[in-house]
This record gives structure tokens, sequence and C-alpha cells, in this order.
């Protein structure tokens, strides 16, 4: 630990490790966060072994990162923040620093869309997750890379579970603030039955930067 202190006699979370986070990018484009605050958190450190496989690397402002250019739009890797990434062939990506622990560190979010950040390391159910934003009928929509949906008004749920490593894109009405439960809680079952989305005549479509929901 970073700040070991040998007379404690319990965890109140501020013991800090040094640990890497090993975050699978496919092909193509995809969303992805982490639960690491970087030792040095600027982008072009952070991804600095993986520069020949990125094509763009996009916040949730359209700001870019285009290595090919040099050119770096986003600067620093924020906690609690998702990027949009389109890379040439899949790679890892290692980042290494210091463990955030997600109780303690609350997500803003802003009226409209947000590209955020999972920052829990096991798997929860969407629905359940995002239930007090839900219940102050402050919630509209949440997509994966996939542009899967969720949608607690139609009872909808096309995601069914978020996923470390992963980052989501959902749209709010008002400010508001995304508040996850620590990795040894546990959210509740999901109530919503997940939807699977698997196409049967044509061929599945590959994800862009770009996609549209609609409800019949």
């Amino acid at each position: 630990a970073l700040n070991y202190d040998s007379t404690a006699n319990s965890n109140d979370g501020s013991c800090t490790y040094p640990v890497c986070q090993l975050i699978e990018i496919p092909l193509g484009w995809f969303f992805f966060s982490t639960h690491i605050i970087p030792d040095n958190p600027s982008l072009e450190s952070v991804i600095s072994n993986n520069l020949d496989k990125i094509i763009i690397i996009k916040d949730n402002y359209g700001n870019a990162f285009l290595p090919e250019w040099n050119f770096n739009g986003i600067g620093e890797i924020t906690l609690g923040q998702g990027y949009q990434s389109k890379f040439s062939s899949s790679d890892v990506i290692n980042i290494c620093g210091e463990f955030a622990y997600p109780e303690l560190n609350p997500i803003n979010l802003v009226s409209g869309w947000n590209m955020i950040a999972y920052l829990r390391t096991t798997s929860a159910p969407t629905d359940v997750v995002f239930q007090d934003i839900i219940s102050s009928d402050n919630f509209i929509i949440a997509k994966d890379y996939l542009g899967n949906a969720f949608l607690p008004s139609w009872n909808y749920n096309g995601i069914g579970e978020m996923v470390t490593g992963q980052g989501y894109q959902i749209k709010v009405i008002n400010a508001d603030v995304l508040q996850y439960l620590s990795n040894n809680d546990s959210y509740r079952m999901s109530s919503t039955v997940v939807t699977e989305n698997n196409v049967s005549h044509y061929s599945k479509i590959a994800p862009t930067d770009n996609n549209m929901t609609f409800v019949i």
C-alpha cells in the first residue's frame, strides 16, 4: 500500500495500492472506461503501447485524440468518464496507478448526454445501478457500445448488466449524480427481463460512432 498504517484497525477506504487494469479493446468502435487513476493521466501516456492500433478516441464532448496527426484534444483521462475508441485491430490497454473506490467517487452528470465509466470490478444490472436517478424521473436512456438500449420508461433492457472496462452513454433530463455501491456490496436482483437483440435473417451490423434507437 502507498499509505500503509500499521496501527489501523479498520478500513476507511483511504489505503491506496499500485494496481493495473487490463481492458480488452475490440476491432472497430467501442466504449471503454477505467477504475484506475493513472500515474500519468495524459492520454498519450495511458495508451502509449497502443498507438499503432488507434484510429481515434473521443470523449463525451466530441474532443478527439488522433495519434496519426499527433493531435490530443482530450488531454488527460478523467476518472468517471467513458471514452469512445476506434482501433484498427483488437488490442489490450494496460492502465496502472491508484485504485479508485467506486463508493468514494460519485460521477457528476450534465443535463443531456453523458459518457460514463463503470467504476466497479464486478458487473451489476443496469436498471438497478440507475435506480435512484430513475426514481426521480430524471433518466431517459442508456446505451452500450453496440447500440443496445436501456429504456426504463418502457421497461426495456437491451443491455443487461454493466461490465467493468466498458463505458456507457446515458441521457438525463437534469444534472444529477451517479453513485455506485462499493465492490464489497451487492446490488439486488434485477426485476427487468433482458431483451436479446439477435437477428435471424439479416447480417448483424458492426457498431459505428452513431446509432439511433426506435421505439415502436
